[in-house]
């Protein structure tokens, strides 16, 4: 399968934010991220990198 996973900086940090993701959406200053099983979730965030070799799609919050 080819789902991401989703990770949010915030200064130095890094944390995983969702796995398994199926879609991600910027709507306004909000980035909708749709997992293959579950609710999406929202989160007021920039997109800053997608990674699709490595399947990885980094936020940093806002």
């Amino acid at each position: 399968m080819c789902q991401s996973s989703v990770y949010a900086i915030s200064g130095d940090r890094e944390e995983l934010i969702l796995e398994e993701v199926a879609s991600v959406e910027v709507e306004g200053d909000q980035v909708v991220m749709r997992p293959l099983f579950g609710e999406p979730l929202s989160l007021h965030a920039r997109l800053v990198e997608v990674d699709l070799m490595k399947h990885r799609i980094v936020l940093e919050r806002r």
